[in-house]
């Protein structure tokens, strides 16, 4: 069963931009990583500093050896510098995933 990991990142004031633009500028390496099914970046509609990543991993320690690999790498310090708190994980296990009418209508 997939992992599924938010990781929240809450920016300085007038940051947010810098930090999800370091996130997309890192893309193409994250979905090579060992592991990687999916990511999605994603902005707080009230909050434009507090930024989301949402990944799915198909082990949870591929995350957690793909975490390792980035703070060894220096990447964790450079984003820890734009941060107002640490970063926040979670790990989940999805339960349940369905289409709603509106999805499956613009499939159609």
């Amino acid at each position: 069963m997939s992992t599924l990991v938010t990781a929240e990142l809450f920016a300085q004031p007038g940051r947010g931009d810098d930090v999800a633009q370091l996130l997309l500028d890192i893309l193409g390496e994250s979905l090579k990583h060992e592991g990687c099914e999916d990511i999605r970046i994603l902005r707080d509609q009230n909050d434009p500093d507090h930024v989301t990543g949402l990944t799915q991993w198909t082990e949870a320690h591929h995350y957690t050896d793909y975490l390792a690999w980035r703070t060894e790498r220096g990447f964790t310090a450079t984003f820890e510098a734009m941060l107002t708190r640490p970063l926040v994980l979670h790990y989940y296990d999805e339960l349940y995933h369905g289409q709603g009418v509106a999805a499956r209508n613009e499939q159609a």
